[in-house]
């Protein structure tokens, strides 16, 4: 399982964007499900949340980070997949709508209900938060980092615009990478570009 992506490589890494009116990455990757023979569906990914595109959404932003576990930006898949998968059952289990032919954790975002609305007003602590380098309230460098990052995701093969605002960016052509690949090279230029780590 990987995050926040959501239907499985669709990051869209936004302000926290999935519940608070915002939505990944862990990432920070656009969305590319491979077939399995190296064809790539394209989409739009977005830097400041690792949520998952079914990670649900919601209009109010949290009341406070208290509680909530970090994310870093070298935390791993498994650690990043056990956190996400503690609030998506968080949400299920307080009757959030869910898209099991996506997977298990897989969360509605079309779910605008109130029974959703209260489930994620209830699992809000439960909600990861995205590393700090990420957040352009903690992160001075952010839009020159993520500059950097889009440059390295381009020298890597990714072939990638990005937006005007620097929240994330787009296909900028068809990628050649398999989605295994494009998710080594997505972390290893998050690394680089905010953790000032060359990979």
């Amino acid at each position: 399982m990987t995050h926040p992506e959501i239907p499985r490589r669709s990051r869209v890494l936004g302000a926290v964007v999935l519940l608070s009116g915002a939505l990944l990455l862990t990432g920070c990757g656009g969305s590319s499900d491979s077939d399995g023979n190296g064809s790539t569906e394209q989409g739009v990914a977005s830097l400041q949340s690792d949520a998952p595109v079914g990670k649900a959404s919601a209009s109010a932003s949290p009341p406070a980070d208290d509680g909530r576990p970090q994310l870093r930006l070298d935390s791993s898949e498994e650690e990043r997949d056990h956190y996400w998968h503690i609030y998506a059952t968080c949400l299920k289990d307080h009757g959030h709508k869910m898209l099991p032919v996506r997977g298990p954790d897989s969360i509605d975002d079309t779910d605008q209900s109130a029974t959703a609305k209260a489930a994620v007003k209830a699992c809000v602590g439960k909600l990861p938060l995205q590393p700090p380098e990420m957040d352009r309230a903690t992160n001075p460098h952010y839009d020159d980092d993520f500059r950097a990052y889009v440059k390295c995701l381009n020298r890597k093969g990714l072939k990638v615009t990005a937006l005007p605002d620097n929240s994330g960016w787009t296909y900028n052509g068809n990628s050649t990478l398999t989605a295994a690949r494009q998710s080594k090279v997505e972390k290893s230029c998050t690394l680089e570009a905010f953790g000032g780590k060359a990979q």
